[in-house]
């Protein structure tokens, strides 16, 4: 007897997915026109993803393609070793929306960078 509440069906051809990955990033640095990263997930080139951001009530959500990805080092979280990439991404389509409130979150970086650089 199917335990399932709804039946699965066998793929045949083509069908297209991804996955969205959810994983913490510590930001190298960042434009209008991209940003480099690091990340312990494998990001492959020409891939595209979607990168969250924010900085106090400021949001905004920027889609990607990556550009270059390489093993940098790795870091030992609790009891293992996970690999560090650095992967640099270009924004693209980037509305007037977007692009405002990715200025405002750089603006703010900038200030911060100012204030401890005196």
């Amino acid at each position: 007897m199917e335990r399932r509440k709804f039946k699965r069906f066998s793929v045949q051809g083509d069908v297209e997915g991804n996955i969205v990955l959810k994983a913490d990033i510590d930001i190298i640095d960042i434009s209008l026109n991209g940003m480099l990263f690091l990340i312990t997930k494998n990001l492959n080139t020409n891939s595209r993803c979607r990168i969250n951001l924010g900085i106090g009530k400021t949001r905004v959500s920027l889609d990607g393609i990556v550009i270059r990805s390489s093993l940098k080092d790795s870091r030992q979280i609790q009891c293992d070793f996970l690999p560090v990439y650095e992967v640099a991404v270009k924004f693209v389509h980037l509305s007037d929306k977007r692009k405002s409130d990715l200025q405002k979150i750089i603006d703010h970086l900038k200030e911060c960078s100012d204030s401890t650089d005196s």
